[in-house]
């Protein structure tokens, strides 16, 4: 099974759309439409969308309040894979300066986080969201909440004009 289709369900639980790239780099890193509706929401605009997840096909969603703006934090207990959406709003009129997503799968999905793997992630979700954004990749690990997650985050933000 591919990994990617673990977390193609996650479009439907938040706005932005992301999934990791396998090693022939054939699937789409992160959607612009979606990221440019995203980008166009006031912090008002973006905690009114997070009042409307509640809950998806089996999709534990909780919002996770913070002084920059709600993330939206989604696991699906079938699959053990989850998605974390956090803009990061500078002020309550304008849009958010970054989007930070991140993708959890099950510890072990991914055997390694090789630095040429990242670059390929990187261009792959640069081509598709094109020059309006710049982006970094990060691959981790983390041990908690037991058995831990494999974690690919995602920072956006617009490119300077």
């Amino acid at each position: 099974m591919r990994v990617l289709e673990l977390i193609v369900v996650a479009v439907l639980v938040a706005p932005l759309m992301i999934t990791l790239a396998t090693p022939d780099g054939q699937e789409r890193i992160v959607n612009k439409q979606d990221a440019d509706r995203i980008f166009g929401l006031n912090r008002s605009q973006w905690e009114q969308e997070v009042t409307r997840l509640v809950n998806f096909q089996g999709w534990k969603v909780q919002p996770n309040p913070g002084d920059t703006g709600t993330g939206v934090i989604a696991l699906d207990s079938k699959t053990g894979v989850g998605l974390a959406v956090q803009p990061l709003f500078r002020d309550a009129q304008g849009p958010p300066g970054t989007l930070v997503v991140g993708s959890y799968y099950p510890a072990g999905t991914f055997r390694r986080f090789s630095e040429q793997t990242r670059r390929e992630v990187e261009a792959i979700a640069s081509s598709d969201l094109g020059p309006a954004y710049s982006l970094s990749v990060s691959f981790s690990t983390r041990v908690s909440p037991p058995p831990g997650f494999d974690v690919v985050e995602v920072i956006i933000t617009r490119a300077r004009r």
